[in-house]
């Protein structure tokens, strides 16, 4: 996520907006492919744009949103959706991983994992994605932010190509 994702998610946080009306408009964002792209395109008037806002989404957005289209940032507004996420998410103490692995793991590794998670990040709530990822090959790569832990055999092969390549 950009810096510029992350404060405006910041800002959607410390405004007071629900998350409901957050997940209202993403909601609305998906339904249809016109939307979002009217509301990042530079033919379509500022004055059209908040006309548009006004009309479809909840009142506690529109002027977030209208801000967000008058300084051309619509196209970021998935991003500023996800940064929201993890911006609440750490305000309420909660631990954003996320889990790639070939084989799924069981419920108790996933519960060892969250407990290191948890220990090593000094948190009480670990909130662990998992995404299956064949390309792996073996093993897992746990992400926190931008921390990655690569314990995949792809990593490994890529380590082991970089430092023979050095020789």
């Amino acid at each position: 996520m950009t810096q510029t994702a992350n404060n405006y998610a910041t800002v959607l946080l410390e405004l007071g907006v629900k998350r409901e009306a957050v997940d209202e408009t993403k909601k609305i964002l998906s339904l249809t492919q016109d939307l979002p792209k009217s509301l990042k395109s530079p033919v379509v008037s500022k004055q059209e744009k908040h006309k548009l806002i006004d009309r479809i989404f909840p009142e506690s957005m529109k002027n977030f949103l209208k801000v967000v289209c008058d300084y051309g940032k619509a196209d970021l507004l998935e991003e500023i959706f996800a940064a929201y996420d993890v911006v609440e998410a750490e305000k309420n103490g909660i631990l954003q991983a996320k889990l790639e692995y070939v084989l799924e793991p069981t419920e108790d590794e996933v519960a060892q994992m969250k407990a290191y998670l948890a220990k090593k990040y000094q948190k009480d709530k670990v909130a662990l994605a998992l995404e299956k990822k064949p390309e792996l090959i073996g093993g897992f790569v746990l992400r926190v932010g931008d921390i990655e832990e690569d314990y995949s055999m792809k990593g490994r092969l890529n380590r082991l190509e970089r430092r023979l390549a050095w020789r």
